[in-house]
C-alpha cells in the first residue's frame, strides 16, 4: 500500500481528463498548493518534513528544505515565523509511449506530472479577528512566499471593526499581492492540532475560531478541509503512565482514546470523520524509517492532492462561444 501511494503521488497530474473544447486550462497551475493552518506549536512544520520523508523514502531532508523553515524556540510559543512554500515534488515532463491498434506502430508524446507544494503558515496564537482575517488573505492567495509574519505580542479584544481593516494593517504592504489567481491561491487546506491535548481544539475560544475559519473555507469552495491530530506518541506515553496494562490492553486503550479524540474534533468543528487523521510525525532524532508513519502521512497527502484537484476542477472557466448570425 505504501509503494502504491508513493507511485500515485509521484505520477500525480492535476485535472488529468480534460475537455479543451469546453474549458480553458490557461490558468491551471503546474503544482497543487496545500496550505497548512493550526495553532502555534501544533506540529505543522514537522508534518511537512514527515510528508517529504514519506514521499521520497528518505531520512535525509534537502538543505534547502531545512533552511526555508524558520522556527523559533517552543518557549517563545511562536513556531514557524514565515509563510513558507516548500516543494515536495516539482512538476516534471516525461515521454509517454503508446502502440497504435491499427498498424502496431509506436507513438511517443511528451506528457507531464504536476508538482506538489505545501505552504507552512505562522501558527495562530491569539485566535482574534486579525488572525482570522490573515487566514482569509492566505486562502485568497494574496500573501507572497517566504514572507515574515509578525504578530503583536499581546491580546486585543475581539473587535468587529478589525474585519474592515486594510490588508496593509493585517500584513506589511510588501508581502501582500494585489491580485490572486488560481496559480497563487491554495487548492487544499489542512488544519493541524496537538492531539495530546485534553481538548481538541483547546477550549471554547480556539474551537469557535477554527470553526469559523472552516465555515469560511467552505464558502470559498474548500468543501473538505483535512483535520490532522499530531503527537500520537505522546498519547501512547500517557496511556503507559496512567494505566497498568499489558501490551494488548494498552493498544486497545490507545485506540479507544484516539477514537474519542477524533469524535470530539468531528463534533466541535463540524467535519466528517473521514476528514480527521491521527498522525505521528518524524522527530529530528528519528533516523529509522517507520512504515506506520509513512503510510498515514502518504494517505493524508494523497487525500489532500485529490481535494486540490476537485477544487481546481470546480474553478475552471468555460470558453466563450462565438455565435455567428
Amino acid at each position: 500500500q505504501i509503494e502504491d501511494l508513493r507511485k500515485k503521488l509521484l505520477s500525480f497530474k492535476l485535472v488529468p481528463r480534460r475537455n479543451a473544447q469546453v474549458y480553458s486550462y490557461d490558468n491551471l497551475p503546474e503544482s497543487c498548493d496545500i496550505l497548512i493552518f493550526g495553532p502555534a506549536g501544533s506540529g505543522k512544520s514537522s508534518l511537512l518534513k514527515t510528508f517529504y520523508r514519506a514521499l521520497h523514502n528518505t531520512n535525509r531532508l534537502p538543505r534547502e528544505l531545512s533552511d526555508r523553515i524558520v522556527v523559533k524556540g517552543t518557549d517563545e510559543n511562536e513556531g514557524t515565523t514565515k509563510f513558507t512554500g516548500l516543494q515536495l515534488k516539482p512538476p516534471a515532463e516525461y515521454v509517454k509511449k503508446s502502440i497504435s491498434h491499427r498498424d502496431a506502430s509506436q507513438k511517443s508524446e511528451v506528457d507531464y506530472t504536476s508538482g506538489i507544494m505545501v505552504h507552512d503558515t505562522r501558527g495562530q496564537i491569539w485566535m482574534d479577528e486579525k488572525e482570522h482575517e490573515q487566514l482569509r488573505l492566505l486562502m485568497k492567495g494574496n500573501v507572497k512566499d517566504m514572507s515574515m509574519v509578525e504578530q503583536r505580542n499581546f491580546r486585543y479584544a475581539h473587535l468587529l471593526w478589525e474585519f474592515w481593516k486594510k490588508d496593509s494593517e493585517l500584513f506589511p504592504t510588501d508581502i501582500v499581492r494585489r491580485k490572486s489567481t488560481l496559480k497563487t491561491r491554495p487548492h487544499s487546506l489542512v488544519f493541524v492540532f496537538d492531539g495530546s491535548m485534553d481538548e481538541i481544539p483547546n477550549g471554547e475560544e480556539e474551537t469557535k475560531f477554527y470553526k469559523e475559519i472552516i465555515e469560511m473555507a467552505r464558502e470559498k469552495h474548500y468543501f473538505y478541509p483535512q483535520i490532522v491530530l499530531t503527537r500520537i506518541d505522546k498519547v501512547e506515553a500517557q496511556v503507559a503512565q496512567e494505566y497498568d496494562l499489558d501490551e494488548f490492553e494498552a493498544e486497545a486503550k490507545l485506540r479507544e482514546i484516539l477514537d474519542l479524540k477524533i469524535e470530539s474534533a468531528v463534533l466541535k468543528l463540524g467535519v466528517s470523520r473521514s476528514s480527521v487523521h491521527f498522525i505521528e510525525n518524524y522527530h529530528p532524532n528519528h533516523e529509522d524509517d517507520d512504515l506506520s508513519i509513512d503510510y498515514h502521512a502518504l494517505r493524508l497527502l494523497h487525500e489532500s492532492v485529490q481535494q486540490a484537484d476537485t477544487y481546481l476542477q470546480s474553478n475552471l472557466k468555460e470558453k466563450t462561444k462565438c455565435v455567428i448570425q
